[in-house]
């Protein structure tokens, strides 16, 4: 999870929320368990500002997305706040083991960091162990934040596990380049390149940086 700066609404949810709320709600009326449509929440329009906000990655656990398989995400559920459903600052994008988690009704949004509050850096409350993902300095927020989106599930360290260990195997590859070389310091191409596993556009950019920062690289 990284922060994310939000961009204008799409023309699409601007000109026809109030319309699709207004029918969303009417439904809803007649079957509480009645869902948003999708294809209006998750207009193509919207999906590709989406994207373009998050370079493409799931703005919970920071997987890189293909576009057939990121789905918008509602931050506080319909469930919870119907009004919400076509709400711009309320869409996110996300992969479908995020967007299918088990909803942890005991922990509130309100108590984890939101990707796309600009005013707090999920970088203060999460850090890593390998590919473990972790509360920073014993961080509530970060413990809860954890728990809600499940972040520490196995496939998902396996995902992480599997990035670190790239970067593992190009630090050594370097490593020998400069010993090779008689132990000259790291080129600027060379420190640019290790600099790019953390830049916001990298999967798992957050937990690179945690590496990077420990590494003083």
């Amino acid at each position: 999870m990284i922060s994310i700066a939000r961009l204008l609404d799409p023309e699409i949810l601007k000109k026809n929320k109030e319309k699709w709320l207004a029918a969303y709600l009417r439904k809803q009326e007649k079957n509480p368990r009645q869902s948003p449509d999708p294809r209006q929440y998750g207009h193509k329009n919207i999906r590709d500002t989406l994207r373009a906000m998050s370079f493409h990655k799931c703005f919970y656990c920071e997987r890189k997305l293909i576009e057939t398989e990121d789905e918008v995400d509602h931050y506080v559920e319909v469930a919870e706040k119907p009004g919400l459903a076509f709400e711009w600052n309320n869409l996110y994008l996300c992969c479908p083991e995020c967007n299918r988690k088990l909803p942890n009704k005991t922990i509130l949004v309100s108590e984890c960091s939101d990707p796309c509050d600009l005013s707090e850096n999920p970088a203060d409350h999460l850090t890593f162990d390998c590919g473990d993902i972790m509360p920073k300095a014993s961080s509530a927020k970060g413990m809860k934040t954890v728990q809600k989106y499940h972040l520490n599930r196995i496939s998902l360290n396996y995902l992480r596990e599997k990035e670190l260990r790239r970067f593992c195997e190009f630090l050594l590859k370097l490593k020998e380049r400069q010993r090779r070389d008689g132990g000259r310091p790291l080129t600027d191409a060379e420190k640019e390149a290790v600099d790019g596993f953390g830049e916001s556009a990298h999967a798992f950019s957050l937990m690179f940086n945690a590496y990077l920062e420990k590494l003083e690289l």
